[in-house]
């Protein structure tokens, strides 16, 4: 867990409002979930997870077991299924919040993940694959980020080779897998006494990546049973579809190999990668049985992105997200009526104001250097001066009138 201190607060909420207002203009209404639900309810959702990654307690006035969210896309599902029974599909859903869940990757520890995120509901095919994978796109640029890259992936084409693999080392088998260890994932099949085919199809998934058209045909020519015809040809239609909307090759590329992601995918899944953070800045795909699980059937698609990963990639490329904020003046005024009349003016017209009680010049300047103000300004009964917390400079007005302090304050 961790605080976020001015500046950095300040810039997340704006980078979560930027994205929040892309979601908006696509059509995306903004719900927000309780932090812990009954762990029955999350986990109906969650299926197949792994529940070391979860963190439960007993909730004390019913004696209930209770999850700190891991994943919001459940809690959607949920209100879907029951408040929002009534509306027409297709849902259009987005949200901003944080999970909670044990990382056990090789370098974060860090369980609390901000996120933003959208669920598309009702919609099923290529076309609400690639209407999502296009919003996640234009999320990043609303943002500033240029330069990233959408892997596709085919999660039905992974699951059965996996599936060839001996229950006690299939996770280790996909994490050799998403790490195109062909080295280490053959190792690891024979010594489990897997069969030559079987470690050839693995072994094939380890180079199935790069741009889409070439990588969907080369699969096509390694892969050849009805399922993985079928998964290839949702897998193409998407490419396509992306394609047509201006997200080309130079963008959108296949990888067979990366079987990271949550248990309830189905379908076409993707990544969003860019440099800097080492870790996906944004992930999601289809999950069209999870809706079932609340009795509710629906085909569904979404994604969320890691705002920490997000944040990292833009600092990263040389364009940090900030935000614009007012003038910050910190105020010394020895009489309340001036101080008052000081903090009217400069307010009205949009200057931020703390007044430093009781402080003198060097005191209200040191303030002012500490906590982030442009200025000091130590106004008396007769005059003011104004100093400039970046370097000291002064300035000073001989008489004390508002207008004059607020002329005098535009300067910083």
């Amino acid at each position: 867990m961790r605080d976020l201190l001015h500046p950095e607060s300040g810039a997340r909420r704006a980078l979560s409002a930027r994205l929040l207002r892309a979601f908006a203009l696509h059509g995306y209404d903004l719900v927000t979930t309780p932090p812990f639900e009954h762990a029955e309810v999350l986990e109906r959702g969650l299926a197949a997870v792994d529940r070391r990654d979860l963190l439960r307690f007993v909730e004390p006035e019913t004696g209930e077991v209770a999850l700190l969210r891991p994943d919001i896309t459940p809690q959607i599902a949920r209100i879907v299924a029951t408040r929002l029974a009534d509306r027409p599909a297709p849902w259009r859903l987005c949200y901003d919040g944080t999970v909670i869940r044990r990382r056990r990757g090789r370098a974060r520890r860090q369980r609390q993940i901000a996120q933003c995120g959208v669920e598309c509901i009702g919609v099923g095919g290529p076309d609400g694959d690639a209407e999502v994978i296009a919003l996640a796109a234009t999320a990043c640029r609303a943002v500033g980020l240029e330069t990233f890259r959408i892997e596709l992936g085919q999660v039905e084409i992974g699951r059965a080779a996996l599936a060839l693999v001996p229950e006690d080392v299939r996770a280790a088998a996909a994490e050799a897998l998403t790490q195109k260890d062909g080295a280490a994932l053959d190792a690891l099949l024979r010594a489990a006494g897997v069969g030559d085919a079987e470690r050839a199809r693995l072994a094939a998934l380890v180079s199935l990546d790069g741009p889409a058209a070439s990588t969907i045909a080369r699969a096509r020519l390694l892969l050849d049973d009805a399922a993985s015809r079928l998964a290839l040809d949702d897998l193409a239609a998407v490419a396509e579809r992306l394609a047509a909307l201006g997200l080309g090759e130079d963008v959108v590329g296949v990888d067979l190999g990366d079987v990271r992601g949550s248990s309830y995918y189905t379908g076409v899944r993707f990544t969003v990668l860019a440099e800097g953070p080492g870790e996906p800045v944004g992930a999601g795909g289809r999950y069209d049985n999870l809706l079932g699980r609340f009795d509710a059937p629906a085909p569904a698609t979404g994604f969320a992105l890691d705002l920490d990963n997000l944040e990292w990639a833009l600092a990263h490329s040389g364009h940090p997200f900030g935000t614009t904020r007012p003038v910050r003046i910190a105020l010394a005024a020895a009489e309340p009526p001036v101080r008052r009349a000081i903090e009217d003016a400069l307010r009205t017209a949009g200057i931020a104001v703390a007044v430093v009680p009781g402080a003198d010049e060097a005191s209200a300047l040191a303030f002012a250097r500490a906590w982030g103000y442009d200025a000091a300004l130590v106004a008396g009964t007769s005059g003011a001066r104004l100093l400039r917390a970046s370097d000291g400079a002064m300035n000073e007005l001989d008489a004390l009138d508002p207008s004059a302090v607020l002329a005098l304050a535009r300067t910083t």
